[in-house]
């Protein structure tokens, strides 16, 4: 039979070990999970001027409210050249990071629930796929939404010169007023 004191030891040392334990899968888990996909070359911030629209007052809880800018110019031919890398150095190109905000960012934005951003074909709007989402926002008062970057090659939108960006709303409540919005989105040219 333990002791008191023994047993008190036994239970802090198994406390301890489960503690270190998830610090180890977590390390783990945090170093696993960067994109294994290549060097980044250079970075394709977008706009400028950035994606511009409005929410009109008194949208519903129930609909999808759906923006879109098109053409957008890539310019990827421009920004190629300054970043010193070739076209056939960037085997593709990925979501890297964007904010959804209103214009002056002055606006609690707490009542949009969730956000998808689409790349599409200006020509064939059909052609789209996601490129950063948010779903569901957390709850709190915020004037910027960072969105999370999907993992898909948008190379063929961009390379192509032109390209579309549709943005999907999905509101928690009404829309309370007249906002001005703008999306601003960076890519990374990714080398295998």
């Amino acid at each position: 039979m333990k002791g008191p004191v023994q047993a008190l030891l036994c239970d802090q040392m198994r406390r301890n070990s489960l503690y270190l334990s998830g610090i180890t899968l977590v390390l783990l888990l945090a170093l696993s999970c960067g994109k294994d996909s290549g060097d980044e070359l250079f970075e394709l911030k977008f706009p400028p001027p950035p994606i511009e629209f409005e929410i009109l007052p008194g949208l519903n809880t129930l609909d999808t409210h759906i923006y879109t800018q098109s053409p957008i110019n890539s310019q990827y031919e421009a920004r190629l050249e300054p970043s010193g890398h070739t076209d056939d150095e960037v085997d593709l190109l990925q979501a890297k990071d964007a904010y959804l905000s209103s214009m002056f960012e002055d606006e609690d934005l707490d009542f949009i629930r969730s956000v998808s951003v689409y790349i599409f074909d200006p020509f064939d709007p059909s052609n789209k796929i996601e490129f950063f989402y948010l779903e569901p926002i957390p709850f709190k008062e915020k004037t910027s939404i960072r969105l999370f970057p999907g993992i898909t090659d948008v190379s063929d939108w961009i390379k192509s010169g032109i390209f579309g960006v549709e943005i999907r709303l999905e509101f928690r409540e009404v829309s309370p007023a007249l906002i001005e919005m703008k999306l601003e989105f960076d890519l990374a040219a990714i080398n295998e």
